[in-house]
């Protein structure tokens, strides 16, 4: 069984290390990763949705043709795993045996404001401000311009994003978290319609969740998200992990 996760805007195949320490030994925890970044670093960026999803494909077809899986994404790595799994049944091939989304609203309903455009002080500003990044990132100016063109080219590719409706709905289960701080109007925020939208996305169970805290909740709460994760991919497969 494999748990096959995007990362959100900035991250990379180590992004999700906290979490991956909390997974039990009967599950393979797999963090693909975009180009531009982490061991990829000197391929050129993406910054465009749709090659992101190519890219994404090409890395995920060895990892799902012998094992059940399920797909989770945070952030921007939900909205890769929408697309992603729209590619997947497009394409006819193996389908995850459930989803896992959080930190995003429906995409459908998400709207930006534009970022990516910003001098780079105001851009940092403004995505401290939205809890865009952990907050230990932000602590670290070496850091923050080795991240600088990877989080603003993800950034433009999310802004740039059209959605485009489902052919058909996902035949699998939909689990969505948002952290409670994240929930409400205003800038920086999910709206709870943005958030009941993605239960128009599949035909099979949904259920919305949440937890204390804010747009990285995941990263504060790594054994209880990962329990989540795993219990939602027990009810979907009906295999009981070892933790």
């Amino acid at each position: 069984m494999k748990i096959i996760a995007l990362p959100f805007a900035g991250g990379n195949k180590y992004s999700f290390r906290k979490l991956e320490k909390h997974v039990p030994p009967s599950i393979q925890w797999i963090t693909l990763e975009l180009p531009g970044r982490g061991s990829r670093f000197k391929e050129s960026r993406l910054e465009d949705i749709s090659l992101m999803i190519e890219d994404l494909l090409r890395q995920i077809k060895p990892h799902i043709e012998e094992s059940p899986y399920m797909i989770y994404g945070h952030s921007m790595g939900t909205l890769l795993g929408y697309e992603l799994t729209k590619a997947l049944m497009q394409l006819s091939y193996k389908l995850p045996e459930c989803l896992f989304f959080t930190g995003r609203g429906a995409p459908n309903k998400v709207t930006f404001t534009k970022k990516s455009t910003l001098p780079k002080d105001v851009f940092w500003k403004e995505v401290e401000e939205m809890g865009g990044l952990p907050k230990e990132l932000l602590e670290y100016e070496d850091l923050l311009d080795l991240n600088y063109p990877i989080l603003k080219g993800d950034f433009k590719a999310i802004e740039d994003y059209v959605f485009t409706p489902m052919t058909s709905l996902f035949p699998m289960p939909l689990y969505v978290c948002m952290g409670e701080e994240e929930i409400g109007e205003g800038p920086g925020k999910t709206s709870i319609d943005c958030i009941k939208a993605w239960n128009e996305k599949t035909d099979a169970p949904q259920k919305i969740q949440w937890m204390h805290g804010d747009h990285f909740f995941i990263l504060k709460n790594p054994k209880e998200i990962v329990d989540r994760i795993v219990n939602a991919f027990h009810e979907a497969t009906g295999v009981i992990a070892n933790f």
